[in-house]
Parts: C-alpha cells; structure tokens; sequence
C-alpha cells in the first residue's frame, strides 16, 4: 500500500471532522452535551487539521487552533452579528455564533490539547503516513 503524504492526512482529518461538524449542526448527530461540547471541541481539531496541513508545527498548530476559538468567543461576547446585522441562519451568523460562554473556552482548550495529543500520538505508532 502506497503510504499518503502527511497534508493530505490532515486534510482528510479535516474532511471527516467537517462533516461530523455538519451532522451535529443540523441535529442529526446529538443535542445538548454533543451539540454544545463536543462540537465546541472538534472544530478546533478541524481548525488544528487544516493548519497542520499546511505544515504548521503541532504545538503552534494547537496554539492557534485555541486561538481561533478564542476570537470567536470573543466577538460573541460583543455580539458583532448583531452589530453587523447578519440574519439569522446566514453562514456568518452561524460560524460566529451569537452566544458567550465561558464553558465554550474550555471546551476550546480540551480540543486543542487532545488534537496536539493524538497528533503526537499517531505520529509515535508506526503508520502508513510519508513523513517529510
């Protein structure tokens, strides 16, 4: 079996996480804690995928991803879709979300570190992924 690059690993990572993402969103996958934690969670794994992908380093990849969570947490906290007068149910309206929640930065930190960590992990095991 031919081994595959390690970007397209974590773009795949990504492929798979996004659609979870979309099940969860459109409330076929789980509501309340799933909903509201776990999904909190995989999209900074999804955001850790795509900015591994792009050969970030793993830790600064973490880093980031937690970041990005942050921000957006963070224009919730001002309600800048409200400000901008988004509609409700537009894309924008829903990546930004319009709610702050402080339980959210955990959930952000915990997907952050658990990305880091299996990436660590996977890369520890032998597997059929080209390392560069």
């Amino acid at each position: 079996m031919k081994p595959i690059s390690v970007r397209s690993f974590y773009y795949i990572i990504a492929l798979i996480i996004f659609l979870i993402e979309i099940t969860i969103a459109r409330g076929l996958f789980g509501y309340g804690f799933i909903r509201g934690s776990v999904g909190d969670i995989l999209v900074i794994a999804l955001i850790y995928a795509l900015f591994r992908a792009c050969n970030t380093p793993p830790l600064r990849s973490a880093l980031f991803s937690i970041a990005a969570g942050f921000v957006v947490e963070g224009l919730q906290y001002i309600h800048l879709v409200d400000l901008l007068g988004l509609q409700k149910g537009s894309v924008l309206y829903i990546v930004i979300g319009n709610t702050f929640s402080p339980h959210d930065l955990l959930m952000y930190i915990i997907g952050g570190v658990l990305a880091w960590g299996l990436d660590q992990a996977i890369f520890r095991i032998k597997s059929p992924i080209q390392h560069r």
